[in-house]
C-alpha cells in the first residue's frame, strides 16, 4: 500500500532543513493605527556549483490575527516584483518566486510570507550581497525598516529552543537570538 502524498508536510519538510545563514528583524509601519510592528526576516541559502542559486526570505510577522494589517502585508508583497529589486541586484537577478505560507496552512496570529530571489551568479561574499544589495532592495520595495544582519554560524547545529521556552519569548527577533546564541540571557 502506497501512502498519501502531503503536499504541506512535504513543504514544511523542506523548510526545516534550509540552509540558514542569517536573520534580520525589520519594522512596518502600519498606518491606520500609527506603529510599527515588528517581524523577522530568516535568510537560506542554496547555490549551485556554476556560481549561481539562490536566498530564501522567509519573513515573519506576530499580526494578532489583525485582518487590516493582514490586508497591509499582503499589498506590500504585491508590491515586490522582479522589476523592484532589479535595480539593487543587477542582470545577475533572472527572477523571483513569492509563496504565501498562510496558502498552505492558516497559521492564526501570523503572517508568512516566502520570497525566493534567484541569481545567475552568487558572489564569494555573500554577506556583502545580502547587507549591501538584498537587504536595501527589500527596504526600497516594502517600505520596511531592517535592523543590521545577523549571521548564523555556519558550523551551528538548528535546534529550536525547548517547547516551554517558547511561550517566554517577547518577540521572533528574540527569538531567533536564543536560537543563535542559547547562553544568552533574555
Amino acid at each position: 500500500m502506497t501512502q498519501e502524498f502531503d503536499p504541506i508536510k512535504s513543504y514544511l519538510a523542506v523548510k526545516a532543513h534550509e540552509k540558514m545563514i542569517a536573520f534580520a528583524g525589520f519594522k512596518v509601519r502600519f498606518e491606520e493605527e500609527s506603529q510599527n510592528k515588528e517581524g523577522v526576516i530568516k535568510i537560506s541559502s542554496s547555490q549551485r556549483p556554476y556560481g549561481g542559486g539562490h536566498f530564501t526570505l522567509t519573513f515573519i510577522v506576530d499580526t494578532g490575527d489583525d485582518k487590516n494589517l493582514i490586508k497591509h502585508l499582503q499589498q506590500r508583497f504585491n508590491g515586490l516584483t522582479e522589476d523592484s529589486l532589479k535595480s539593487f541586484l543587477g542582470k545577475d537577478m533572472k527572477k523571483i518566486v513569492k509563496v504565501s505560507l498562510d496558502s498552505l496552512e492558516k497559521i492564526p496570529e501570523w503572517y508568512i510570507e516566502e520570497v525566493s530571489v534567484h541569481l545567475s551568479k552568487i558572489e564569494d561574499r555573500v554577506n556583502v550581497l545580502i547587507e549591501d544589495r538584498l537587504i536595501p532592495a527589500l527596504a526600497s520595495s516594502l517600505s520596511f525598516s531592517f535592523d543590521p544582519v545577523e549571521w548564523w554560524p555556519s558550523d551551528k547545529r538548528v535546534e529550536g529552543p525547548e517547547e516551554t521556552s517558547l511561550m517566554e519569548h517577547i518577540s521572533l527577533k528574540t527569538m531567533f537570538r536564543k536560537w543563535f546564541n542559547p547562553e544568552s540571557k533574555m
